[in-house]
């Protein structure tokens, strides 16, 4: 998206968070066009008492400040006042939030009162490195911004018609019943932005039949099979755990290796939720570091590990590619996204080149000189080949002017 000239805003305006375990993104709209006006993040880089602060506008680059913002009130204050000082200083009449785990309950977007907050508490135990910070977030700035409406986003929203033969786990059918073991899905913004644009970019926005498969690709990872806007099938489950390998993350394991690791090595649960969390994916396998960046570096210096890790990496996406290709009976556009899908050329290389059986044929040339919301394949593939840049925080300004809106 184009960001608005700098300057006063001269209408409301409409702030966006999206927290983290150890960062903060935030981004100012306008409350006409839903036009972003100013963002950046807040990264604490496991710091308790310092954090770096980014800031950008259109007419200027990003600025870093180290800040003393110990929590997340401290934080959202020191959001109002770098936006304050370079002019955006009109009143904020919406907060919308980015919440990872909706559970069973929300379904959609929804206003933030005391009783939202309470079951969101009791649901963080399905996501605890995403909901307890984006719970922070949202009492910080609930105090600071009082007179602003907060709503609610969820990454599992998009989820919720998934068929329930994708939702009910093989185990004791109780379990669904009693315990709610079932699959959620996540990363549903980003998935639900990129199908709505595919299908722009396709000229097929009536259509029910359009057949994409979407690789959200970052430090978390996901894909979904989307038939006419709809998720029919996608790779993370009850937790943001299950699925792709990802940048800590194991994805998906034989379960039997945890009985294992329990009964014989005497490991326990919070110890194994450490490894699989966050000592797994591409910095347990390479040992060199979890941003694809670094161990793609790595892997072209000769390091064998790193090399391994994005043969894994690649390879778990591709034949994900290939299962939800045939759940869905063919495949219209296969899109990359997020910050390795969108930037790492060579990782699309590496996905695509098994996927010759489904004619979905990647132009190198293309690949190397690829742009944002661009398509990538080569003229006779069968499938597109697309590569967007999802834009979730505007997707939440939208969701959020929306029920503004609809509340007032």
């Amino acid at each position: 998206m184009e960001l608005a000239t700098g300057g006063a805003v001269n209408l409301m305006s409409i702030l966006v968070l999206n927290a983290g375990s150890s960062t903060l993104k935030y981004a100012l709209f306008d409350d006409a066009a839903i036009t972003e006006l100013a963002g950046g993040v807040i990264d604490w880089h496991g710091s308790d008492s310092s954090a770096t602060f980014h800031f950008h506008t259109s007419g200027t680059e990003n600025s870093h400040t180290l800040v003393g913002s110990p929590d997340y009130r401290m934080a959202v204050n020191e959001i109002l006042d770098r936006l304050t000082v370079n002019g955006f200083d009109k009143p904020v009449s919406a907060v919308g939030h980015r919440i990872v785990h909706g559970g069973p309950a929300f379904n959609q977007a929804v206003l933030i009162d005391d009783r939202v907050c309470e079951e969101l508490e009791q649901i963080s135990t399905l996501a605890p490195l995403h909901n307890p910070p984006a719970l922070a977030a949202v009492g910080a700035a609930r105090k600071v911004f009082p007179d602003a409406v907060h709503i609610a986003v969820f990454d599992t929203a998009f989820y919720s018609t998934l068929p329930r033969h994708e939702v009910v786990y093989p185990l004791p059918y109780q379990w669904f019943e009693e315990y709610g073991i079932r699959r959620y899905g996540f990363h549903g913004i980003s998935h639900a932005y990129c199908a709505k644009r595919a299908a722009e970019i396709l000229e097929r926005q009536d259509d029910s039949n359009l057949r994409l498969i979407i690789c959200h690709l970052g430090n978390g990872c996901s894909a979904t099979a989307v038939r006419g806007g709809q998720p029919v099938a996608t790779t993370m489950g009850f937790t943001p755990l299950e699925g792709l390998m990802m940048g800590t993350r194991s994805g998906s394991i034989d379960p039997g290796i945890l009985l294992h690791l329990m009964e014989q090595h005497d490991m326990k649960g919070d110890h194994l939720d450490e490894i699989l969390n966050r000592q797994s994916g591409l910095l347990g396998i390479s040992g060199v570091s979890s941003d694809f960046r670094e161990v793609e570096q790595s892997a072209i210096a000769g390091h064998k590990r790193a090399s391994l890790a994005i043969e894994m990496f690649a390879t778990r996406i591709r034949s994900t590619i290939g299962a939800f290709a045939v759940t869905l009976g063919g495949v219209d556009a296969l899109i990359f996204t997020a910050g390795i899908g969108e930037h790492s050329r060579t990782l699309r290389s590496r996905v695509c080149a098994g996927l010759q059986s489904l004619n979905v044929l990647l132009d190198e040339d293309k690949n190397q000189e690829r742009s944002a919301d661009s398509d990538i394949a080569q003229m006779d593939s069968t499938a597109r080949i697309l590569v967007i840049r999802t834009r979730e925080e505007q997707s939440i300004a939208h969701a959020a002017q929306r029920l503004r809106e609809e509340s007032s």
